[in-house]
């Protein structure tokens, strides 16, 4: 009997002193004593705001305030929703095979694209003049990052901050920071018309389903250059 209660109360302590390391501090000490052993599979969740947008506008109440990357096996689907989940948006990147897909969600209607390799540089060139490695580092959702200096092809400088301790090779081989080797954790992005700055909050080690990154067959497949129109004409600043 007195051994089984010595044995409950080292679990006990075991218990105590694992949930103390992750909550103290939001979970930060617990990130820093794995720190060494990158996540290989699981969620990023980031904070969207926007910039070049009157943060008290009715625009912004539609648009999404909150993004989420999950990976896995070097694989990646990005996601963001707006208008209460009435239009939601994902880009599903393989880098197995090099391919790279954009769905759309807009109510009661939902289309695929697939993006060919001319109309992702096409896309990515656009966007990004050239990116210098900062010396600056800083921690974010718990994890050491670095910067990188950016500079637009509008001419603008922004400031970029990635991390390479999450398990991801090559991770932006599809979008325009193409030359950074790192998890961008806090950035810019700009499509059609709409300027969108995104921040890591936290970051989640969990399994993914392999079927997160199938290409879902109930939507219409339609030209890439025809999602676009669509999403250009969804842009409330651009009418």
């Amino acid at each position: 009997m007195k051994r089984a209660a010595y044995i409950l109360l080292i679990l006990l302590i075991v218990i105590g002193t694992g949930s103390f390391l992750y909550f103290y501090n939001g979970g930060n000490l617990f990130k820093k004593l794995i720190r060494g052993k990158a996540i290989q599979e699981g969620v990023i969740e980031y904070d969207v705001t926007y910039p070049k947008v009157d943060p008290n506008s009715m625009m912004v109440s539609g648009l999404p305030s909150k993004a989420f990357l999950r990976f896995k096996n070097n694989n990646m689907v990005n996601d963001m929703s707006g208008m209460m989940g009435l239009i939601s948006i994902t880009y599903i990147s393989d880098q197995t095979n090099k391919k790279v897909a954009q769905t759309l969600t807009l109510i009661n209607k939902k289309y695929v694209s697939d993006i060919s390799e001319e109309e992702m540089k096409k896309m990515n060139d656009s966007f990004l003049s050239s990116i210098e490695h900062g010396k600056n580092t800083q921690e974010i959702a718990g994890f050491k990052c670095k910067e990188a200096i950016v500079t637009l092809q509008n001419g603008e400088t922004t400031h970029v901050y990635y991390t390479n301790d999450i398990g991801i090779t090559n991770p932006n081989w599809s979008n325009p920071y193409t030359k950074i080797d790192g998890v961008l954790m806090d950035f810019q992005m700009e499509r059609y018309g709409l300027a969108m700055h995104l921040k890591a909050k936290s970051v989640f080690s969990q399994t993914i389903d392999d079927t997160a990154f199938n290409i879902p067959e109930d939507h219409k497949k339609i030209p890439f250059a025809e999602l676009e129109k669509i999403l250009q004409e969804l842009n409330p600043a651009a009418n």
